[in-house]
């Protein structure tokens, strides 16, 4: 029965290469033939006033969804009582609400940082026409960094949370060394939520390599398309090498 689930298996995988494999042929056809192409003043930008205004917008108001989303969390953690603490619940309805204002928190640290490297590069980039734009990019830069300076407190006071709440697992928050507090962290779980650590960072490390393929593939056909751009598809090959060969280095540490 296990053997012909396999066979099946490989099958569907077999088909699933031939079927991209296909796919990548006609477009390798067509944009090869010519019968796909591009006006030479075509401007695929999009925008209302400014160039990438409509960009920064959308990266403005996601980051305020989520940091509203995060200090709503935050008032509703410190309102629960100790009473919640069920002992007979696996997970308590106040370690779910902090586990959603983790995630929210991170999620509003990373996206606020891609808004504010984004400005920072618009606004320092070449080519711009910084007479005509100057209030703009100055006004999306101060922005972007007051967004991120909130981003960054709350997050630390998402982990003073966490602290309260699991007092017999403190995170120790002045400690200069990050891995100093990872293994302080992982030390004090149990196998259970070590399996589900182990877990969680096979499935992001598979996530991480199949993005990365993408994006490079992504990047070839942009450049087919509009016109040669290597660097972009240099950083994220050397980021998928850089991450095989950590990943491939803490396997041979268990077995040498």
């Amino acid at each position: 029965m296990m053997n012909k689930s396999n066979k099946n298996l490989k099958t569907k995988k077999i088909w699933r290469i031939i079927f991209w494999a296909l796919i990548g042929a006609v477009w390798g056809y067509l944009l090869a033939s010519g019968m796909i192409t591009l006006p030479q003043d075509a401007d695929i930008r999009i925008y209302l006033v400014y160039e990438y205004d409509l960009m920064f917008a959308l990266l403005a108001l996601i980051v305020l969804v989520l940091l509203v989303w995060n200090v709503k969390g935050l008032f509703r953690l410190n309102a629960m009582s100790g009473d919640l603490q069920n002992l007979d619940m696996p997970v308590t309805p106040k370690e779910k609400l902090l586990n959603t204002i983790l995630k929210v928190s991170t999620y509003n640290t990373i996206v606020s940082l891609i808004w504010l490297v984004l400005a920072l590069g618009y606004a320092l980039g070449a080519g711009n026409s910084k007479d005509s734009i100057s209030t703009y990019m100055v006004v999306n830069l101060v922005s972007s960094c007051v967004m991120f300076l909130i981003a960054i407190f709350l997050q630390n006071r998402t982990l003073v949370a966490f602290n309260k709440v699991y007092p017999n697992r403190m995170l120790n928050l002045n400690q200069s060394s990050q891995k100093e507090v990872e293994r302080e962290m992982f030390a004090d779980m149990d196998e259970g939520e070590r399996w589900i650590v182990y877990r969680s960072a096979y499935s992001a490390y598979k996530t991480t390599n199949k993005m990365l393929i993408i994006g490079i593939v992504l990047f070839v056909l942009y450049s087919v398309i509009f016109g040669f751009t290597p660097l972009p598809i240099i950083v994220l090959g050397i980021t998928l090498l850089v991450q095989q060969m950590a990943y491939h280095r803490e396997v041979s540490r268990h077995y040498n």
